[in-house]
């Protein structure tokens, strides 16, 4: 089966979405398959190993927006339609991230037009902006480009349950939409064996009780809420792309964007995970928490609360106050952290391994017309 994954950023760009079609390219070609991506060239840094398994067409776009939030590269619109029509007559099926960039408006209308069957991930909905104005923009666009391109699509997976609501009032009536998680690699994010959390600790330099961020440093992320809410005699180690919001307290440690081996070990090494964001699916980073058996703290929502209960994560209201009486708690009951970090590793096996995501979507892609 040959694979077209449509999308706006592939790697090295950063990002929840340009990993998720690198670990699905990866796993979908171990089983037999070929994968071609197409994104635009926004981070595109030549990489003398190449792109592993998976072949990358990268297409001229202007990335202007990104730097006020908004990750929309405006594609080159020759260069696009050459790229598409040199490739989709040699594809089986066409896999579209993300409902309304130009890239997969364009691949949903050719492939439809020449019978090729199309699948769609939407990764997040609605998201709504601080500024109205660009919320407004947003909803406009769904309504419409969001509209025509859902409903140029044979299936349709989400997120959750809110994404599934928000695209069946988007697709033709009858077009199947379902709910597939992300995975997780869950060989790599696994609990510390015997011995390794103090080796890991010393290592970081981890002398106090320790909560870990992982994200995005965007506002949606709650980043400045989860440093208000870390207790002074605890430290907060901050992951990700981006700069902070706000000032960060002296307990805070800001380490950037880091490997995934690196992020592994800080799973390992820390006491609780601290996630307050809103306006998502269902985080990548909460996934790998889980999966290393490190007790979560994230927001009460119903995305959070579809995929997770009460003896797996602790659900917390995005107020700092919240935070960290949930942190406290938890500091001072290592049997209760021990008992969350075992329940969110059993889930995670699971329900969140890579494997199972991906036999998934290639069920998907056969029920599409693929194969």
């Amino acid at each position: 089966m040959h694979i077209l994954f449509v999308t706006h950023y592939a790697l090295p760009h950063p990002g929840g979405i340009e990993f998720v079609i690198d670990q699905l390219g990866r796993r979908m070609s171990a089983r037999g398959c070929t994968v071609t991506v197409i994104a635009s060239r926004a981070g595109f840094r030549a990489n003398p190993n190449g792109d592993g398994p998976v072949t990358v067409i990268r297409v001229p776009a202007l990335n202007v927006l990104e730097k006020y939030g908004i990750p929309y590269p405006l594609f080159h619109p020759f260069g696009l339609a050459a790229a598409l029509r040199r490739t989709l007559p040699t594809v089986d099926v066409v896999h579209l991230h993300g409902l309304l960039y130009q890239s997969g408006a364009l691949a949903a209308w050719i492939s439809r037009r020449q019978g090729t069957p199309v699948v769609l991930t939407e990764h997040v909905g609605l998201v709504p902006y601080a500024n109205p104005i660009v919320t407004a923009i947003e909803r406009a666009a769904i309504a419409t480009v969001g509209r025509l391109v859902a409903r140029h699509c044979n299936r349709i997976a989400v997120l959750n349950g809110r994404i599934a609501r928000e695209m069946a009032r988007l697709a033709h009536p009858g077009t199947p939409v379902e709910v597939i998680v992300n995975g997780v690699d869950t060989a790599l994010f696994a609990p510390a064996p015997p011995g390794e959390r103090e080796r890991l600790r010393a290592k970081w330099g981890l002398m106090r009780p320790t909560a870990l961020f992982v994200g995005r440093l965007v506002p949606k992320k709650g980043l400045e809420i989860a440093a208000a809410g870390v207790p002074p005699g605890a430290d907060l180690l901050v992951c990700g792309r981006g700069t902070p919001p706000g000032d960060l307290p002296p307990n805070a440690r800001l380490l950037g964007e880091l490997p995934q081996a690196a992020l592994a070990e800080l799973y390992r090494a820390a006491d609780v995970f601290v996630l307050p964001s809103e306006g998502e699916g269902f985080p990548l980073a909460v996934q790998e928490a889980l999966a290393s058996g490190l007790p979560v703290v994230i927001s009460d929502t119903p995305a959070n609360r579809e995929f997770l209960g009460e003896d797996a994560s602790v659900f917390v209201e995005r107020t700092p106050g919240a935070v960290r009486a949930a942190i406290c708690a938890l500091l001072d009951d290592p049997a209760r952290r021990a008992a969350l970090g075992e329940a969110g590793r059993r889930l995670a096996l699971a329900a969140f391994d890579w494997d199972y995501t991906t036999a998934r979507y290639l069920d998907l892609y056969r029920a599409a017309g693929g194969p």
